[in-house]
């Protein structure tokens, strides 16, 4: 087979080197990549549970929809709702003076610890006061309305993490990148999770000016005499 002459490889180089602003940005030089994996969650004894251990120690993030699991505990604010475990707290806030509801809002929507069982956040206005209390609730029900449906969720990337067990993107799924997030397919729950990241962060000035030089080197080749 007969190689291609030198000026004919100069020639592809220097047209590659200065058409590079037109296809460089596909190979992305800078930026991160994100793997995701995916594990099923499950209700036993009305507890929630992840039987894949690795998984577990992977979402220390915590889930989304869930307050306190896994790896979010060990917070002051975990560590403080517990008191509302076992019986009601009363606190005086102190800027608050009145309140026709007595609601307070809360980061996620169940309260739920590492041994799976879980709770609905409560709160009340008495006698000039907050009374915070929690209840527990059917870890099934609280799975399901925390769980999205992947027909309507609008990244096909969250189903193809489910089906393949792993996944790696150029973009997170989603914006809180840490944290799983429960999705139902086929009647069966999974978390997608990010278990890992690669890369730099994304330098689109440092890409223009390797553009540019590239494009200078390409055209002095070009211009280069034999």
């Amino acid at each position: 087979m007969r190689l291609p002459s030198p000026r004919t490889r100069r020639l592809v180089l220097g047209l590659l080197l200065v058409t590079n602003p037109f296809w460089g940005p596909a190979l992305e030089v800078t930026g991160t990549d994100y793997f995701y994996e995916s594990a099923e969650i499950t209700v036993e004894e009305n507890h929630l549970a992840v039987p894949d251990g690795s998984a577990r120690y992977d979402m220390h993030h915590g889930i989304d929809g869930f307050d306190c699991w896994w790896g979010t505990a060990d917070t002051r604010y975990c560590t403080l709702e517990a008191l509302t475990l076992n019986e009601s707290v009363e606190v005086d806030h102190p800027t608050i003076v009145s309140s026709t509801s007595g609601y307070l809002a809360t980061e996620e929507q169940y309260l739920a610890y590492s041994d799976g069982r879980v709770y609905a956040y409560d709160s009340t206005w008495e006698d000039g006061q907050f009374v915070l209390s929690t209840e527990r609730v059917s870890a099934a029900t609280a799975l399901d309305d925390v769980a999205q449906s992947l027909s309507n969720y609008p990244n096909p990337a969250a189903e193809r993490a489910i089906r393949t067990g792993r996944i790696q993107t150029d973009e997170p799924l989603w914006a809180d990148e840490g944290k799983g997030r429960v999705f139902e397919l086929d009647g069966e729950y999974y978390v997608v999770y990010q278990s890992g990241s690669r890369g730099t962060a994304s330098n689109p000035k440092a890409e223009a000016v390797l553009s540019f030089f590239g494009v200078v080197y390409g055209a002095v080749v070009l211009l280069e005499r034999d």
